[in-house]
C-alpha cells in the first residue's frame, strides 16, 4: 500500500488520477492503526449488536425496499445497505466510487445529540419527542482518504454496487453518496491487500477538493425526506412512549420506532392525524375486534413474534390449538405498532395476528390491524388471511376458501406463519423470552 501526503487539491488530483476507474474510496478524520496497517472494521464489530433492535431494523428495511424496489429489494445485501446508511449497523464497510465523497468525510467530523421537542398531536394534546440529531462539521486537523483496489477487494472479501438502489425522480442516501459496500466481514478488519493507497493531508485540502466537485454541505450527501423516499418512510413510523409524564409536567415522552439519524429540522407544532403516538394500548382496552365472529381473547406476546423470522418447520401449533379449543378466536398482539411502507400516510398499523377456528379443524390466520390517530387507539380489525385444515396428527395444511385473501403476496402470509411459530414457542416456554 502506498502512503502519500498531499498539500494541495492539485496534488490530490494528481494522485487520484492514477486510480481512475480502478478503485473505491473511503474517508475518515481519524486513522486507527493495528500492526502497522490501517484497521477498518464494520459497524457491527465496532459497536456490537443489540438483539432487541436488529430484527426491528431488518423488518422495516426489508419492507421499505420491497415497496420501492419490488423483487430487487429482497436482496439481503440491500437490506444491509439501508441499515448501514440510515443509522443502524451492518456487516459491511461503506465506501464510494466518487473520491470527492470520501474527501468530504475525510474533512468533516460526525457528532450527534438527543434533542427534545415539545409539540402536539392532531387534537392539540402536548407530547415531548426525543430525536437523534446528527451532523458533520469541519474541524482543523489531519484527514485520511483510503483507496481500495476494486479488483482485489472484489476477489478477497466481496463488493456490492448499490446503483440498483436508485429510484426514479428521487435521491436516496446511497445514490447521493455513490455508495458501495465492502464485505461481508465478521470479526475481522479490511484485509491489507485491499488497500491501494492511504492519502493523508490537511483536512482543508480534502474539504476544498470536495467543494470543487460540488460537495459543500451535508444536504448534498444526506438528502432531506422531501428528496429521499426511504428516509421519508423511516421518519413516518409510529412514535412509542418511553417515559410516563413527569411530576409537575404531565406530558408523555416518545421516541421514534426506529432511532433514525436526522440531519434536518423536522419540527412541526401540530402533528398530522396520521402521526401515531403509541402509549401501550391493546385491543382489550379498545373493546372488540371488527369482523370477529366468535368473541375470543387477546394475548400479549413479545415484539420478536412479529419482527423475528422463524426457521421453516412443520405447521404444528399445539399450544395455539389448545387456546382455540377453549376460546375459538385468539388475537396475539405485541406492545408496538408496525407501519407497513405501502400504508404510509394512513392511520392503519399492524399490531399482531388473529387465529380463528371456524370449525374444530378449520382455522384462518389473519393480521390484527388497528387504527391509531394521534395518541389514541380507536379501532381494531382483521386483514384477511389464509385458511388451514388441521389434520388428526396436528399438522396444518393450507386449504382454499371463498373468504381467503387473494392478494398474491405469499411473503405477507408466510410472515404470519413465522410469527405463529415464534408465538407457539413463547406459549410453551415464556421464561426463555427475555
Amino acid at each position: 500500500m502506498r502512503h502519500v501526503r498531499v498539500s494541495s487539491t492539485q496534488e490530490l488530483r494528481q494522485v487520484l488520477a492514477e486510480f481512475d476507474g480502478k478503485a473505491l474510496f473511503r474517508g475518515q478524520t481519524a486513522h486507527y492503526p493495528k500492526d502497522g496497517h490501517a484497521s477498518i472494521a464494520t459497524s457491527f464489530d465496532r459497536k456490537g449488536c443489540i438483539p432487541s433492535e436488529m430484527p426491528k431494523w431488518c423488518r422495516y428495511a426489508g419492507n421499505v425496499l420491497d415497496v420501492y424496489l419490488g423483487e430487487a429489494g429482497k436482496s439481503a445485501d440491500f437490506t444491509q445497505a439501508l441499515l448501514q446508511h440510515y443509522g443502524w449497523r451492518s456487516f459491511y464497510v461503506d465506501c464510494s466510487a466518487t473520491a470527492a465523497v470520501a474527501a468530504w468525510f475525510a474533512s468533516h467530523k460526525y457528532a450527534e445529540k438527543n434533542a427534545i421537542e415539545l409539540c402536539e398531536d392532531y387534537e392539540e394534546r402536548p407530547v415531548m419527542l426525543i430525536k437523534r440529531m446528527a451532523q458533520y462539521g469541519y474541524e482543523e486537523g489531519e484527514g485520511h482518504l483510503y483507496v481500495f483496489d476494486k479488483a482485489v477487494t472484489r476477489q478477497s472479501v466481496g463488493l456490492i454496487d448499490l446503483a440498483a438502489l436508485r429510484i426514479d425522480d428521487a435521491c436516496p442516501r446511497m445514490a447521493a453518496q455513490d455508495a458501495w459496500l465492502l464485505g461481508p466481514l465478521s470479526n475481522q478488519v479490511v484485509p491489507t491487500a485491499c488497500f491501494a493507497a492511504h492519502i493523508t493531508g490537511s483536512r482543508a485540502v480534502f474539504r476544498d477538493y470536495a467543494a470543487e466537485e460540488g460537495i459543500v454541505d451535508t444536504d448534498r450527501l444526506f438528502p432531506s425526506s422531501k428528496e429521499d423516499p426511504l428516509l421519508r418512510v423511516l421518519l413516518g413510523l409510529p412514535w412509542k412512549k418511553v417515559r410516563e409524564p413527569q411530576e409537575g409536567i404531565g406530558i408523555p415522552i416518545f421516541r421514534r420506532a426506529l432511532d433514525v439519524q436526522e440531519y434536518h429540522d423536522s419540527f412541526v407544532k401540530i402533528a398530522a392525524r396520521r402521526t401515531a403516538f403509541y402509549q401501550g394500548a391493546g385491543v382489550t382496552d379498545y373493546g372488540s375486534i371488527d369482523g370477529g365472529k366468535y368473541g375470543g381473547i387477546a394475548v400479549r406476546v413479545p415484539e420478536i413474534a412479529l419482527f423475528g423470522v422463524a426457521r421453516e418447520a412443520p405447521l404444528r401449533f399445539p399450544k395455539v390449538a389448545a387456546l382455540l379449543a377453549k376460546h375459538r378466536a385468539v388475537a396475539f398482539e405485541i406492545d408496538e405498532l408496525i407501519q407497513h411502507a405501502n400504508l404510509g400516510g394512513t392511520q392503519l398499523y399492524q399490531k399482531g395476528i388473529v387465529v380463528t377456528a371456524h370449525e374444530p379443524d378449520l382455522v384462518d390466520l389473519c393480521e390484527l390491524a388497528v387504527e391509531h390517530p394521534g395518541l389514541d387507539l380507536t379501532r381494531a380489525g382483521m386483514i384477511l388471511g389464509w385458511y388451514h385444515r388441521i389434520g388428526s396428527d396436528g399438522l396444518w395444511t393450507r386449504e382454499a376458501h371463498p373468504e381467503q385473501c387473494n392478494c398474491g403476496n405469499d411473503d405477507t402470509h408466510l410472515r404470519r406463519i413465522s410469527a405463529l411459530h415464534i408465538i407457539e414457542r413463547y406459549l410453551a416456554a415464556p421464561e426463555t423470552f427475555g
